[in-house]
């Protein structure tokens, strides 16, 4: 039996190796992306597969896929749809449709978006009915129509991310610079009130894999919450999902 004062020893030893322990490192799969992150302290974590919330008592962070951020990333879903397809699963393949038209940053003029869709909706404006000749040929037009479409800018990315925030709702940006976070060039967006220059907030986004990952502040008070999004984005490690994963 060790001593009272070996005893002594090895509790101290313990409570120093349990002080200098490295936070864990938590591991999600947001949408196309896996993501690694390192909990703050007091925060809690939400998963919601696609979207990812941060809590802190009333502030909230929202981690979240947005969708194909190039032609080639739109092409792609628009193919894994088409495989379903023809897999034999049509409702599957028309639902994956429908989320990508819901999360695609396709974010130009009403009629650029209507010309893109039309092929589609002509070919299954009758789901039901739609042969099999009416379906293809629907993937096939959407598939020729993104060549068409104009090109995906840095401005573009911006406004579809500031859409999805409450940074559209008379806010004026104040910075925006890239930070280069565990491998990955965050490009990182700060605001305030257009009129009361208060109320500043942050958020950031990157294109990976093809697709549009932002992390936002949602709500609370700067002060508070801000300290949890840094200690956040700085943990932030991307890779992409495996294949056959998704």
């Amino acid at each position: 039996m060790p001593s009272r004062g070996e005893r002594a020893a090895l509790i101290a030893l313990a409570l120093v190796l349990s002080g200098c322990a490295r936070p864990a490192v938590r591991e999600v799969e947001v949408g196309r992306h896996r993501v690694r992150f390192v909990l703050p302290e007091g925060w809690e974590h939400l998963d919601h597969g696609r979207q990812q919330l941060f809590r802190l008592q009333e502030s909230q962070l929202t981690l979240v896929d947005l969708g194909p951020a190039t032609h080639r990333a739109l092409a792609r879903e628009i193919q894994g749809a088409e495989a379903i397809w023809l897999a034999g699963r049509r409702r599957d393949a028309f639902q994956r449709v429908r989320e990508v038209q819901a999360s695609t940053l396709l974010h130009f003029s009403p009629s650029q978006r209507a010309d893109f869709w039309r092929p589609w909706y002509d070919a299954i404006y009758a789901p039901e009915a739609a042969d099999s000749a009416r379906i293809g040929a629907g993937f096939a037009g959407l598939l020729a129509g993104i060549d068409r479409l104009p090109p995906v800018t840095p401005d573009v990315m911006l406004a579809h991310v500031l859409r999805n925030t409450d940074h559209r709702r008379g806010r004026e940006i104040t910075a925006r610079r890239t930070r280069a976070i565990n491998g990955s060039d965050w490009t990182v967006i700060e605001s305030w009130d257009g009129v009361s220059h208060m109320n500043p907030s942050r958020i950031a986004f990157l294109v990976h894999d093809g697709n549009l990952l932002m992390f936002a502040i949602d709500r609370g008070p700067f002060p508070r919450v801000e300290p949890g999004f840094e200690a956040l984005l700085a943990s932030l490690e991307v890779t992409a999902v495996p294949p056959g994963v998704r």
